[in-house]
């Protein structure tokens, strides 16, 4: 007999749908076992109906089963653990009943390593996420001070690159990982790795 978690695991939108559309309040249902169909599109890799599911519908991405365990625990592949941390707001440091997190419960299953990875990475103080303005990315100490002041620490630089620099930090709100990628890239070749000239020496102690 069908239902709206067997629908789910198999992907049948049109019949996860169907059951939701007689009664919304299914997306969040739970099974014997504290199952959702959120769990069951994440498990499976239905990534379309997981998005519908909690987009569209409602769905509580960190809704935790009997045991404690949120869609993210039951992450196979990157893709599916990335679309539930960077797209959904899965919260990757839930513990469940026992203390144990996603990446920590997957790991014990030694099935999966590259989801593991992944998920260890997001704690790695480099990781960047956008943020809103004024508040600094989860791990990442920030000195606030002004953009002469940091400049300043590179020796003399162009004014397209102060442009950029400043531009950046006039838009904290708004900027990408990929931009950020750049500007350090270059701002690392430009002035440290190419200093024109001048000289580099290590500090002392280093």
């Amino acid at each position: 007999m069908s239902n709206i978690w067997i629908a789910a695991s198999d992907g049948n939108t049109a019949q996860v749908l169907t059951y939701l559309s007689a009664n919304p309040a299914l997306v969040n249902s739970k099974d014997e076992n504290g199952y959702t169909p959120i769990h069951a599109a994440a498990s499976y890799g239905h990534l379309d109906l997981l998005r519908c599911l909690v987009n569209e519908h409602g769905g509580d991405i960190n809704i935790r089963d009997d045991d404690g365990d949120t869609p993210l625990f039951t992450s196979e592949s990157v893709e599916v653990a990335r679309c539930l941390v960077e797209e959904l707001g899965a919260d990757w440091e839930h513990q469940n009943d026992i203390g144990v997190t996603a990446a920590e419960a997957i790991e014990e299953d030694d099935q999966y390593p590259l989801v593991v990875a992944y998920l260890r990475s997001l704690s790695d103080k480099e990781t960047i996420r956008p943020v809103a303005p004024g508040s600094p990315p989860q791990g990442i100490a920030v000195q606030v001070r002004s953009v002469d002041e940091a400049l300043a620490e590179l020796g003399p630089v162009d004014d397209e690159f102060k442009r950029r620099i400043e531009e950046l930090a006039a838009r904290p709100q708004d900027f990408t990982q990929e931009e950020l990628k750049q500007l350090v890239t270059e701002a690392v070749h430009k002035h440290v790795l190419e200093p024109e000239g001048r000289n580099v020496r290590a500090r002392e102690g280093d």
